[in-house]
């Protein structure tokens, strides 16, 4: 038998060498080592970005000051409403959680802040929350907490406090325009940022789950930028005395600090909820040790939904 290892392989004119020869067996080894590659991200590589991606945007666009915003915010009518023409439409298909992951992320978008240098502190940028895109065009939803300090008449700013604006997956950085509706009970915030020439990723609103149904996350806990688990629905609660904005979803898929306004996910990659609060179970309360539970409440999505005017 001829050695391969010395020789090529003459096929009508061609000549294949033995490297050839594989490649041509394994058509799709080099296509499948570079998407092993790409499942890995330098997420704080990204983060670590942010600030100079700010400053280079700030060159192209005009981002409004967290004292602008919350000036504007201020004269907003508490019961305002998001006029948002369409919405996109429930996905159909079921899908797998890495099916999801890679369909939605790029929905998710993170929430910064800019401080700016002070006495004896260099400027730096914090992950204060994260958001959800819901139209191509810049509109947004998040918790009613991220955004207090702009809402509440009573709150006061940090000084060195300068920007809040958003970033994508990409690192790119887009300025928030203008807070649209919210509600202190629902605790969610429609929002518009300026998107420029991008258009969004989006994630569509879906339907109620039920208890036992299946969720999955995808956000920026304690900067462990986009962070997926899964869970169910444990328990769905109403607030008579506050009414339908009182309605809570109660999950087990996990999260934590700075997943606040993160999507909750059906099994069709729809926006069943929004990320809100957490509440530790202690065997000891005073003084607090023994965690045995950690309960996470969402907001359905039904919530959001009564914030938002469309057609």
């Amino acid at each position: 038998m001829m050695n391969l290892c010395r020789l090529g392989l003459k096929i009508k004119g061609v000549i294949m060498t033995p490297l050839f020869i594989l490649l041509l067996s394994s058509p799709f080894t080099l296509y499948a080592q570079n998407e092993k590659e790409d499942i890995y991200v330098d997420y704080d590589e990204l983060l670590g970005n942010v600030l100079k991606n700010l400053k280079a945007a700030q060159l192209k666009t005009t981002f409004m000051s967290s004292a602008e915003l919350r000036k504007q915010t201020l004269t907003l009518p508490f019961d305002a409403k998001a006029d948002i023409p369409s919405l996109d439409k429930p996905g159909t298909r079921e899908m797998t959680g890495p099916q999801i992951v890679k369909t939605r992320k790029n929905g998710v978008l993170m929430v910064c802040k800019y401080f700016k240098a002070s006495e004896g502190q260099r400027e730096k940028i914090q992950l204060h929350a994260t958001a959800t895109a819901i139209t191509a065009d810049g509109m947004c939803v998040s918790n009613w907490h991220v955004f207090m300090n702009f809402i509440q008449a009573d709150a006061t700013l940090p000084v060195n406090d300068s920007i809040t604006f958003l970033v994508n997956l990409k690192g790119e950085v887009f300025p928030i325009e203008k807070v649209l509706a919210y509600n202190e009970m629902a605790d969610a915030a429609v929002f518009k940022i300026n998107t420029g020439k991008v258009r969004l990723s989006t994630i569509p609103l879906g339907t109620e789950l039920g208890v036992g149904e299946t969720v999955h996350t995808l956000t920026n806990p304690n900067e462990y930028l986009y962070y997926y688990s899964k869970g169910v629905v444990a328990r769905n609660t109403a607030q008579h005395k506050i009414g339908p904005m009182g309605d809570r979803m109660e999950i087990t898929a996990d999260y934590a600090k700075g997943s606040s306004g993160g999507p909750i996910l059906d099994d069709r990659g729809n926006m069943a909820g929004m990320v809100s609060t957490t509440h530790s179970i202690y065997a000891q309360e005073r003084p607090q040790g023994n965690l045995q539970m950690v309960i996470k409440t969402t907001i359905p999505v039904r919530s959001l939904r009564r914030l938002i005017q469309s057609k």
